[in-house]
């Protein structure tokens, strides 16, 4: 992997989202113990992301991204990224996320997002940090 911080974000992207299973050996390499992460007005600490990310691989079977466009500076990632996936139960989430990860000795610390539910049902709409 390179070591730059759009590197570290896409593989976060890799480990947390697109594989169906979640490593957690790894992404404890890829997140720092003290993230925070804000999304659409609420907040997570490294516990509540982790069972965020488990409610997710349980909630979906399938999970695609397309990072619409980033921009690095510094330490700093900024994402306008589409996220699609397909429940177990059979419907369909389409987000569109905007995010400002801040990256610290090579790991992720922080990650101010806001969502946009762009297809899917209401009880859906906190999918993003729903934990």
């Amino acid at each position: 992997m390179s070591n730059t911080a759009i590197a570290l974000v896409r593989e976060l992207f890799e480990c947390a989202l697109l594989r169906p299973e979640l490593d957690e050996a790894r992404l404890a390499q890829l997140v720092h113990p003290e993230y925070r992460q804000q999304a659409d007005g609420r907040s997570l600490d490294y516990a509540d992301f982790v069972k965020h990310l488990r409610h997710l691989k349980q909630a979906c079977g399938r999970v695609g991204l397309e990072i619409l466009s980033w921009a690095e500076q510094g330490e700093r990632v900024f994402t306008r990224h589409l996220v699609a996936a397909d429940k177990r139960d059979g419907s369909q989430v389409r987000m569109l996320v905007i995010a400002e990860f801040r990256v610290r000795d090579g790991r992720v610390v922080a990650c101010d997002e806001l969502t946009h539910m762009l297809a899917g049902t209401g009880e859906d709409r906190d999918l993003g940090s729903r934990h």
